[in-house]
């Protein structure tokens, strides 16, 4: 049975739920109702790592999503720290580039932010597109991580 926590980061709070297989979900959210307990030890020691090193760790994933979406996502934990690609470039690394609306879905739906780095994803003009947790944090991760969001244009 998945147990939801939450930890204050320097970007706001954060809910994530876990289990004996692994984490299922993460998200930026509004402050818990009600105090709560200290989080989960190992996932906490992970964050930490990130926000206060810049070291992202993943932990044991446990992702629910259609084989389409795994695919994606498999593809988005493969962007390198410090590195953005764009909607086209998943679309062409996953071998269809027809399928750039379908990838960008996928990406939108991603259940496990920060560990599935979606906000390592921009446009190919280098805009910053949606996030889920707010174009501000996706800034702000892209800075903490001295990404470059800079693209050349295809002419």
């Amino acid at each position: 049975m998945a147990q939801s926590h939450f930890y204050h980061s320097p970007i706001g709070w954060i809910k994530f739920e876990e289990s004996e297989q692994g984490l299922s979900s993460l998200s930026f959210t509004t402050p818990p109702p009600t105090p709560q307990p200290t989080c989960s030890p190992k996932l906490l020691n992970k964050l930490e790592e990130y926000f206060i090193h810049g070291i992202l760790t993943p932990p044991k994933l446990n992702v629910i999503g259609t084989a389409f979406q795994k695919k994606i996502w498999d593809l988005v934990k493969n962007i390198p720290k410090g590195s953005t690609k764009t909607y086209k470039e998943i679309a062409l690394a996953y071998g269809d580039l027809k399928a750039i609306r379908a990838v960008a879905h996928a990406i939108g739906k991603n259940p496990i932010l920060l560990f599935i780095p979606c906000h390592r994803v921009i446009g190919s003009d280098g805009s910053m597109t949606g996030y889920a947790g707010g174009i501000a944090k996706k800034k702000w991760l892209l800075a903490h991580e001295k990404a470059s969001t800079q693209k050349t244009l295809d002419l």
